[in-house]
């Protein structure tokens, strides 16, 4: 059977200045000062993860020193990539007879055929939603194998999987209560840059290797049973081996079929996603960051509250404390825009068992100038905060006056501020120090559209008194310069 090396084989998706192209590990990692990643949300979260446990692996800057001279040089450490990847050479063939990369070795009998790659494949009632599906499929090719591999161990739910005969796990051909892959058990913030260097940086804060800490290409092949272990460090949970999978290729490199069985479960995907991974975005009380409402409208201001450390209830990701130490430390340049792309998977059950759909937002978190500084952060913060509040009143005044279940007004659009924030938020992190006015009268007109959508007669009293309520949230704590007056214009 052919192989296909990773390392020298064209796979990953990206584009450049003469366009959209594929390119090799290799490839991708010396040339990552000029070309960027170009895939859809979810799969490019995926791959940045495989590239950064690379980079990690290779050269992970161990102190702000080390890391300010990195994001300063004009390219990657290509000398050390190249060596660390010359001593790996050989555990990056995706069809290996003996180490398949991030696969099993001893599993040998296809399970399903290829569009159980596809991750339309994963949702409850899948054909029904996702027609292609339904047709037969063809061979794919290796390289659609390979992006179908990643974004797999990273995004698969839990649930019932079928089970291996030597695991002594399986019942009646299943293996059950198989744990989520670390993307689709957490919400998932990376920061964007201009080209693949840059981003590979600002979402790799500097550290040495813990103890033990190797990712999957440095670990043997693993044994067909399910194993319950804990990971052992970013590196490894950053490439956590989520199923048994084994690729079934024909004489030519095409993957027609493909094994799939429980992997790696730790006690608590959860857990371990908030110890190990730093893009892991937490509210205060430990729990994934919502970025989306009940109304499902999204909401681009969310991970700017997790830039309030200080603040006991501030929640929290690591990635950006680590992006707001280089702003204070003045190697990020202050008119740098710093954006934040959050995905968070949603799942039809709480065993988390099908994806339902996975939420990607873009949210802008205004100039490097600005998260340097404690103080302007610290009332960009505040301004990210705001509409929370302000909801909040909505929600538990509507609940009130119209008899209503906090959690039915929860999911009603037209009792949501979010539609109509959106593009005043991006506006507010332009110039934060100066559009703070323009954002607070930006949730009045928002809370008087809300209310004011309440009909007539007893239901336009309801909207009056969620008006008045949305009102107090916001004169209680606008700007200085922004009256009761002003915010009722």
């Amino acid at each position: 059977m052919a192989g296909f090396d990773l390392l020298t084989r064209p796979w990953l998706p990206v584009v450049t200045d003469e366009g959209p192209t594929r390119v090799s590990l290799r490839e991708v990692l010396e040339r990552a000062h000029e070309l960027q990643l170009a895939a859809p949300g979810p799969e490019q979260a995926a791959l940045l993860r495989l590239l950064l446990a690379l980079y990690a692996a290779a050269t992970r800057p161990a102190d702000q020193e080390q890391w300010d001279a990195a994001w300063r040089a004009p390219t990657l450490d290509t000398d050390r990539i190249g060596t660390y990847l010359d001593a790996h050479a050989d555990r990056f063939d995706l069809l290996s007879d003996h180490r398949p990369f991030w696969q099993s070795a001893h599993v040998t009998e296809a399970t399903q055929d290829v569009r159980g790659l596809d991750v339309a494949a994963w949702s409850s009632g899948a054909p029904q939603f996702a027609s292609h599906l339904l047709a037969e499929p063809g061979p794919l090719d290796a390289a659609d194998a390979a992006v179908g591999l990643v974004m797999l161990q990273a995004w698969h739910p839990g649930g019932i999987r079928t089970g291996h005969p030597a695991d002594p796990a399986t019942r009646a051909g299943k293996v059950y209560g198989s744990k989520p892959g670390p993307l689709s058990t957490m919400t998932h913030l990376r920061i964007t840059g201009s080209w693949l260097k840059d981003e590979l940086l600002l979402n790799c804060p500097p550290g040495t290797r813990e103890a033990g800490d190797r990712p999957v290409w440095e670990r043997a092949s693993p044994t067909a049973p399910m194993r319950k272990r804990e990971p052992d460090g970013p590196l490894d949970w950053w490439t956590w081996p989520t199923r048994r999978v084994r690729l079934i290729a024909d004489d030519a490199g095409r993957v027609s079929g493909f094994a799939l069985h429980d992997g790696d479960r730790p006690d608590s995907p959860d857990a371990s996603a908030a110890r190990f991974d730093p893009g892991a975005a937490l509210t205060g009380r430990g729990t994934r960051l919502a970025v989306s409402d009940g109304a499902r409208h999204l909401l681009p201001w969310a991970p700017a509250t997790l830039l309030g450390g200080s603040r006991a209830d501030a929640g929290g990701c690591a990635v950006l404390d680590h992006v707001t130490a280089a702003a204070e430390r003045g190697t990020l340049p202050p008119e740098m825009r710093v954006e934040a792309a959050v995905l968070r998977a949603e799942h039809t059950t709480g065993h988390r068992a099908a994806l339902s759909g996975i939420v990607h937002l873009s949210a802008p978190l205004g100039p490097a100038g600005v998260l340097a500084d404690p103080d302007r952060r610290a009332r960009l913060v505040e301004a990210a905060r705001l509409p929370w509040q302000v909801q909040r009143e909505i929600t538990h005044t509507a609940a009130d006056t119209l008899c209503l279940l906090t959690k039915t007004v929860q999911s009603r659009a037209d009792l949501s501020l979010a539609p109509h924030l959106t593009a005043g938020w991006e506006e507010f992190t332009d110039d934060p120090d100066s559009e703070a006015d323009r954002w607070w009268g930006c949730l009045a007109r928002a809370a008087r559209q809300v209310a004011g959508a309440k009909g007539s007669g007893s239901r336009a009293l309801s909207g009056a008194r969620i008006y008045v309520a949305a009102l107090g949230a916001l004169e209680s704590a606008s700007p200085a310069t922004t009256t009761a007056e002003d915010l009722t214009v």
